[in-house]
């Protein structure tokens, strides 16, 4: 080949490189340029609305996502209120006389304390018209002898004094407990100077208006509202055309979390007034962090339309368990009826958490797992053997999910030096050795709950990991760790655009979320709600699908952890989100069929057990009591162990009914007849109080199971056939119609 020639293929071999670097840069940003980092969001109707205030700045605080910046107003006291109309009594000249006559101290009653007039020895009477009720007289005087101040009420009279070394400062004298005034009388034996005298006819108020543009259906208040003690009320009202207003809600000005507050039924309205209502303190002021409004679906969103279950009941209700199931022995020194051998009983899911610890020091270590199943231990822990114990999982029946954990207190964010390599090698090395070499595991999560850790350190993790795992796998479910799409300011730090990106989303195979039924109530503090409750987080599954549609194709759902904290006959559970261990076995299943109709693939209770801790929250979220208590069965184990033998089977078919009656949902087998249907009510409290209800049906019933007997184990279900429909007594505790085949 001539040099020419060589000069020319070298130059095209250098453009070709050239193009396609370009044409890979260009495709990434194709790929970023199409990413939504925020598609799960649903945009409060008070996101673009007209806010007025009636004192005070940065009013469009209220909406910026930053709870840690804030609306507030000025203070009325000790000066500011004298200028109000509707606060300074004295500005309304008719509701009281003068003996001196008006004019000569209209500067005196003008609101505005650099103004004086002059007064001669003698006294100054303020007579009103009817008795008054004032908070606060305020008094600013130049004198040069004391000036005695008489208030009289309904009751006797109260001397007060102004002493000349109190000149030219406002003086306040605190009314708050004088009711019915009748006169104020200013008495000195020298004349003075009056520059101001003002009285607070009522407690001060701050008011926010927020102008929606066009009337809306409201049925959601997200606020964060934390005042202090110096507030008295803080109340809600909502008015078409800011005359006539209706109070809808009522604020507590002691509570400092954020707050969601359901209006029900919805009400049409533009203008939403907040009006802050203070105690008579100086320098005290009204504030408002965030405040967002709604529709009835508040910031969760409208769910998608169903769809028919891809997975039965069974290959998608798991159980979250631990190393031993709680014993501190290999699973396989147990005996039948512990374990995994007891918790197949409610699940064919089991999710594991596998600590990154338990497998490397650091980062850029070989695991070592080929040395572990030759029994030397992993290159962290020298007895440990992951074969050994995931094996007796599965031969009882559980596929597995393996969570890998880390976090800054274990496995500090800066041990990551070459971070993208570091978790690509390590997934590499997981998955060749659990999925393809040992087909052990099914699911791996890239993180459990590392919310403290770098953003930046997890993306790279993230995207390394699951590179390594899926490239070296067979059939591996890879998921992120736990996140949501519906708020980007919660305190768990946990907004899901903050850990994934178009980069290093590439090998994730579903979305991952941890779902619990707790929420900060207005006066009450936490609390656990029912799951139908639209505050439940259960519905921001919805925000999920929203997310995956718009980015990842519309990738599964996974829920990895929810649940409830019950008591139980051997363990008191006394914090704040305590249920009855009743409650819990009727809520948990409930929610369970919520998710599965929801579209969720997967869904795994917290926790296999009580944990032997004091009552905290989680440690009271187990099936059974803990190992200090034998695990004992609760309630909810035989409820999840109903519903695995009622419809483990089956899928998810469509929803009958659901509403603020009833929720009733069909299942079918995998031709797609209706085989089960499961209903009740969605009940917050007197969950046993029944309801008559109706619903179409027209097939044989084979029986009717209840998954908590009140009535004792052959407990009937009263049901009545119609034409076309089936009439049943429905409670709080689910059951199920089986059909006759």
């Amino acid at each position: 080949m001539s040099d020419f020639v060589f000069l020319i293929a070298n130059f095209i071999d250098v453009i070709m490189r050239i193009s396609f670097i370009f044409i890979i840069f260009l495709s990434a940003q194709i790929a970023y340029a199409q990413w939504n980092p925020n598609a799960g969001l649903i945009k409060p109707l008070s996101a673009n609305a007209f806010i007025e205030v009636s004192s005070g700045s940065n009013k469009e605080f209220i909406r910026d996502g930053d709870v840690q910046t804030f609306w507030e107003s000025t203070s009325q006291l000790p000066t500011n209120y004298t200028t109000r109309s509707d606060l300074n009594l004295f500005l309304d000249t008719e509701k009281y006389s003068l003996n001196t006559g008006e004019g000569s101290l209209r500067n005196a009653f003008d609101g505005i304390t650099s103004s004086k007039s002059h007064v001669d020895a003698g006294i100054v009477e303020i007579k009103f018209d009817k008795p008054v009720q004032l908070f606060l007289l305020s008094i600013k005087l130049n004198i040069s002898d004391t000036v005695w101040i008489t208030v009289a009420s309904d009751k006797k009279d109260f001397l007060f004094e102004y002493l000349p070394s109190e000149n030219y400062s406002l003086q306040l004298i605190d009314l708050l407990n004088y009711k019915n005034i009748s006169s104020i009388e200013l008495k000195c034996n020298q004349s003075f100077e009056v520059f101001e005298i003002a009285g607070l006819s009522s407690l001060p108020k701050e008011e926010m208006i927020i102008d929606l543009g066009e009337v809306q259906a409201i049925g959601w208040i997200n606020s964060r509202h934390y005042n202090g003690a110096g507030v008295k009320s803080i109340s809600v009202s909502v008015s078409n055309n800011k005359i006539n207003w209706n109070q809808i809600a009522t604020l507590n000005p002691l509570v400092i979390a954020f707050i969601p507050i359901l209006i029900s039924p919805e009400v049409q309205a533009q203008y939403i007034k907040l009006t802050f209502v203070l105690f008579p303190k100086i320098y005290q002021k009204a504030k408002l962090l965030e405040f967002e409004v709604y529709d009835k679906f508040g910031p969760f969103g409208k769910p998608q339309p169903t769809e028919i279950a891809q997975n039965t009941y069974s290959q998608s209700f798991g159980i979250n368990a631990i190393w031993g199931w709680g014993y501190s022995v290999y699973s396989d020194q147990l005996s039948n009826e512990t374990g995994p051998m007891l918790f197949n009983k409610v699940a064919l899911l089991a999710r594991n958490y596998h600590n990154i610890t338990w497998d490397i020091n650091k980062p850029s270590d070989n695991p070592g797992y080929n040395n572990m199943s030759n029994g030397n231990g992993t290159s962290a822990l020298s007895w440990l053997n992951w074969d050994r114990e995931y094996e007796i999982w599965k031969a009882s029946g559980f596929e597995i999910d393996a969570c890998i954990m880390f976090n800054n207190k274990s496995f500090n964010d800066t041990l990551w030096n070459n971070t993208y390599d570091e978790a690509l090698k390590y997934g590499a090395y997981f998955g060749s050795h659990f999925s393809k070499n040992k087909s052990l595991v099914t699911t791996v999560e890239v993180g459990n709950e590392p919310w403290e850790y770098s953003k930046d350190v997890y993306r790279s993790i993230l995207g390394g990991m699951s590179r390594g795992l899926s490239q070296n796998s067979e059939k591996l479910t890879i998921l992120p760790c736990a996140i949501q799409a519906y708020s980007t300011s919660l305190g768990n730090d946990n907004y899901i655009s903050k850990y994934l990106d178009a980069s290093n989303s590439e090998f994730l195979d579903g979305l991952n979320t941890h779902l619990y039924s707790y929420v900060y109530d207005n006066f009450v503090g936490r609390i656990a709600l029912n799951p139908e409750d639209p505050r439940s987080e259960v519905w921001s599954v919805n925000n999920l699908h929203r997310f995956s549609n718009a980015n990842l194709s519309g990738k599964p759902i996974y829920v990895t952890e929810f649940g409830y904290d019950s008591d139980d006959g051997s363990e008191d559970c006394i914090h704040d989100i305590c249920i009855s261990e009743f409650e819990q076995a009727i809520y948990g299943p409930r929610m369970a069929l919520i998710l599965y109709r929801l579209g969720v693939s997967q869904f795994y209770w917290y926790y296999f057990a009580n944990v032997d801790y004091v009552s905290m929250l989680h440690n009271r979220s187990g099936l059974t009591a803990s190992y200090s208590s034998g695990f004992q069965k609760k309630l909810s184990f035989s409820s999840f162990e109903i519903l695995k033998e009622s419809i483990g089977d089956f899928y998810f078919h469509h929803i009958i009914r659901e509403d603020d009656d009833a929720y009733i949902y069909a299942f079918s087998n995998g031709n797609g007849k209706i085989m089960r249907i499961v209903g009740w009510r969605p009940t917050s409290k007197n969950h046993e109080d029944r309801l008559w209800i109706k619903f179409p049906f027209n097939d044989a019933i084979e029986s009717v199971v209840s998954l908590v007997s009140v009535d004792g184990p052959e407990e009937n279900i009263s049901y009545v056939r119609g034409v076309n429909e089936l009439k049943i007594s429905l409670s709080g505790i689910p059951v199920v119609i089986k059909i006759k085949e």
